[in-house]
């Protein structure tokens, strides 16, 4: 309803009894009532000291004046309001200006104007006592003549044995305009009308108004307007013209005839008939009152098989508009339409839903009689142009549409926030997640979405949907293409992809330089690889420094992945995600060196191989003689390492595809390297780690595994060497665990006093890191491990943490020992990086060993985790 304020209207002669507009003020004044909780005290009229008594603001006011009734907390006032004084205006202030008699005055109307002339009402809510059915109409005019009441709400209270009209103007009344009001009678069986006009009446105009399960009733009235009214009919007609009326024009109306699903009651014409309330025409001319009657332009909906005749005409019922055109001249212009009107709720607390509001396709939109007597320039909501049939303007909704926004919550989720361009209102909604799954629903244009993520049974791409219809039945749509965060593994190799020693497949890396390499598309690498896991080696460098691996296009993070020292050659597996290009880069933060990169694995959407963490085992220890001889591995030869069935059965018997190690070489007898490759196949030219005489060396490894379960292990170096492998975890269709990569995120750093306040790790002292605690489904972390500082040889013992706490808060005196597993190894002064694969069990916590006898600093960088949802 719209809110308004009209200009006070210069008054004709007033009624014998009735204050004269000559006592009006040259300029009226305005006067504020107000009711409710927050109303206190008598009032004195003024904005800071409203009147609390409408009628006494009433009786105040002189010819001119304008009564603002404010809403507050509480909002009705339970007095029956009379005017007797000609010349004022009466607006609503806010959405719930309400006059209800209930308590005091119960049985009373709400307003009645007696005698007065030139008043008008706006924005008001106006209702009978609805506690007590019957009781009395909502509005009475009683002899009154230049009566306005635009944009109100007027209802009474009916029940099925007896109908309450909503506003009745009595036969003495004339020039009264009832316009883009919304009235009904409180009960849809009951045949009480919205508006009631009797005998005697003349020039009264009914235009742009709401009437719900109600309708219109006029007998013996003169120059009467019914235009371009919304009429959702009782069981009586939606208009009546009876006696001898003259002058009347029904025109633009649109006239819903029977609906069972706004009736209160359900079944809609048989509630009527066993009620004994009949079941009218819609519109019933009477034969005094069709000669001087012009019908046309009005709009019929016919609601299935409690369809009513649309006419009758003189006595002569009219199933059908062709009979009826036929047999009267009538309605040439009249339409049946097939689009029904849908409900909007026209007022918070005062009115219920009626079709109102016109649909896409319909037949009263833009084809109103602009030159009908009484034809409004604004519709019931003040939308102009106003040039469709019924009291509401078709809304095209301009600029209705809909943005959206997708964002990954997990590994196989996805969140949807739409950004929709409306004007306010319901929108109704259908939701496809691309994979099978929709959701239908309602949801208001102007408020926030806040729809669950949806959680995909597969990763990959999907093309979400969102198709929004609005009241009048526009519809907008959009969709946007979505990749879960989460990938999984596909075997790969190893295959050497870089090579800068002479004779390799590029020239030697400059120093503080950044070195781009293709992998999307690479071989028989696919074009859509989310990460790769490579295995980088420096080696031949001049001075210290680090090597940073990370997806061209992204910003270089400020962290490294491996660490050199002059003439060192350093070993180190990433995983990495690829630029959107396809490329990852290798920063040099040193001088001029050799670099080999070799390719084990890399991650797609398709559904391949998913990761299960195990606790960390040791499968193989030439030294101990545990899953191999006891003895070194000899000069170019190869162990072989049995992976299914493995680490006491936690790695399953078949169905491996790779697993994720860490492993060691020490007691080399010279230089060389170690390449690990699935048993069966021959030995690729890529290396896993390198290592000279005498040197200890890890990597972690992630390897396919032979279709016998096994893979081997061989030692590159003309001397004999000892060889570690512990197993972290593996890969398997059967598994769901996916990888999202993470920005590089520094955990810890025993060096920053920001991090971390107790200075280098004691030996034989650990680290309890919190990673997923209350999070069942994280189940891995890829991490970067460095050590620095060290003043003793050692190594470092990752795995989970057996207390919920973290040991040494559990209250046990003497810690429990560091697991008989290792991570990375260094001797004394060394800087030493290593990737690590590692769960935090079953409390979300891992602990990270110092295992030696001196001190050390440890650096921990996250670069990505494990997901099975």
């Amino acid at each position: 309803m719209r809110v308004q304020k009209p200009a006070a209207q210069a008054p004709s002669a007033g009624a014998s009894g009735v204050r004269s507009p000559a006592s009006a003020q040259a300029a009226g004044r305005t006067i504020y009532a107000a009711f409710g909780f927050s109303c206190t005290g008598p009032g004195t009229g003024t904005q800071a000291s409203p009147y609390c008594s409408m009628q006494k603001a009433v009786d105040s006011a002189q010819p001119g004046d304008t009564i603002d009734v404010l809403t507050l907390r509480g909002y009705s006032s339970d007095e029956s309001v009379t005017v007797r004084t000609s010349g004022i205006s009466i607006v609503g202030i806010g959405y719930q200006a309400w006059i209800s008699p209930i308590y005091g005055d119960v049985g009373k109307p709400a307003l009645v104007l007696d005698h007065v002339n030139n008043v008008t009402i706006s924005n008001m809510m106006l209702t009978s006592n609805p506690f007590e059915y019957g009781s009395s109409p909502a509005v009475k005019l009683i002899g009154s003549t230049g009566v306005t009441i635009d944009s109100s709400l007027i209802s009474s209270g009916s029940n099925v044995t007896k109908s309450v009209d909503a506003l009745t103007i009595d036969g003495a009344s004339s020039n009264v305009t009832v316009t883009r009001s919304y009235l009904d009678t409180g009960f849809s069986r009951a045949k009480g009308r919205g508006i009631a006009v009797a005998q005697g009446a003349s020039n009264v105009t009914l235009a742009g108004n709401i009437l719900a399960d109600s309708g219109i009733a006029a007998t013996g009235v003169s120059a009467l307007n019914v235009t371009a009214n919304t009429i959702q009919r009782g069981c009586g007609p939606a208009v009546d013209v009876e006696g001898a009326s003259t002058g009347v024009h029904l025109e633009n109306n649109l006239l819903e005839d029977a609906n069972p699903n706004t009736d209160y009651m359900g079944v809609y014409r048989d509630n009527c008939l066993s009620y004994g309330l009949g079941w009218d025409p819609d519109l019933v001319v009477s034969a005094g009152s069709s000669g001087d009657t012009i019908a046309d332009y009005n709009d019929f909906f016919v609601f299935g098989s409690d369809a009513t005749p649309l006419y009758s005409w003189a006595g002569a019922a009219y199933p059908t508009l062709a009979a009826f055109q036929s047999a009267t001249t009538q309605g040439g212009h009249d339409t049946i339409d097939t689009k029904e009107a849908k409900q909007p709720q026209l007022r918070m607390n005062g009115s219920g839903s009626v079709d109102a509001r016109l649909q896409v396709g319909s037949a009263a939109i833009g084809s109103a009689n602009p030159a009908a007597p009484g034809m409004l320039t604004s519709d019931f909501y003040g939308v102009a142009p106003f040039t469709s049939r019924g009291a509401v303007q078709f809304d095209p909704n301009p600029g209705f549409a809909v943005a959206l926004l997708a964002q990954d919550t997990s590994a196989y989720g996805v969140s949807l926030s739409p950004r929709v361009t409306s004007e306010g209102q319901m929108l109704a909604f259908t939701l496809d997640w691309g994979d099978g799954t929709t959701l239908d629903g309602y949801n208001a244009s102007d408020v926030g979405w806040g729809l669950p993520p949806h959680v995909y049974p597969k990763l990959g791409q999907y093309r979400i949907s969102l198709t929004l219809t609005d009241l009048s039945g526009n519809i907008v749509s959009n969709s946007v293409l979505v990749g879960t965060a989460g990938s999984q593994y596909t075997p790969y190799g190893p295959t050497r992809l870089l090579d800068t020693r002479d004779g390799g497949t590029m020239p030697r890396v400059g120093g503080w330089s950044t070195t781009r390499l293709k992998i999307a598309g690479n071989g028989a690498i696919p074009a859509a690889v989310s990460a790769a896991v490579l295995n980088v080696t420096v080696t031949n460098p001049r001075s210290a420094g680090h090597v940073t691996v990370y997806g061209d296009g992204d910003p270089r993070p400020g962290t490294s992945n491996l660490n050199y020292a002059p003439g060192q050659t350093v070993p180190n597996m990433v995983v990495v995600p690829v630029g959107a290009d396809g490329y990852v880069d290798l920063y040099n933060a040193g001088e001029p060196l050799d670099l080999v990169v070799d390719i084990t694995g890399y991650f797609t959407w398709n559904q391949s191989s998913g990761y299960t963490p195990v606790s960390p085992t040791r499968l193989v220890d030439t030294r101990s003689g545990t899953g191999a001889p006891m003895a070194r591995v000899g000069a170019v030869q190869s162990i072989p390492v049995q992976i299914a069935g493995g680490a006491g059965g936690q790695l399953p018997g078949s169905g491996i595809t790779a697993v994720a190690l860490n492993v060691t070489v020490t007691n080399p007898g010279d230089s060389g390297h170690l390449t690990v490759y699935p048993d069966g196949q021959q030995a690729p030219t890529a290396s896993n780690l390198n290592f000279t005489a005498g040197q200890t060396v890890a990597n972690s490894v992630v390897v396919p595994v032979g279709s016998d379960g096994r893979i081997r292990v061989l030692n590159g170096a003309w001397a004999p060497s000892d060889v570690i492998v512990d197993v972290v975890g593996y890969y398997s269709a059967d598994s769901k665990g996916a990888y999202v990569p993470v920005a590089p995120d520094r955990l810890l750093d025993t060096r920053a006093s920001t991090q971390w306040k107790g200075g280098p790790l004691g030996g034989w002292q650990y680290v309890y890191m919190p990673l997923s605690a209350g999070r069942p489904d994280l189940i891995g972390f890829v991490l970067n491990a460095t050590v620095t500082d060290t003043t003793a040889p050692g190594h470092l013992s990752t795995a989970p943490d057996l207390n919920s706490l973290g040991q040494y808060q559990s209250g046990t005196a003497s810690p429990q020992p560091p697991p008989p597993v290792s991570s990375l190894n260094w001797t004394a002064g060394a800087t030493v990086p290593n990737l690590v694969q590692t769960t935090g069990g079953a409390n979300g916590i891992i602990d990270l060993w110092n295992a030696s006898e001196g001190t050390t600093d440890f650096v921990v960088d996250l670069f990505g985790f494990y997901q099975n949802d």
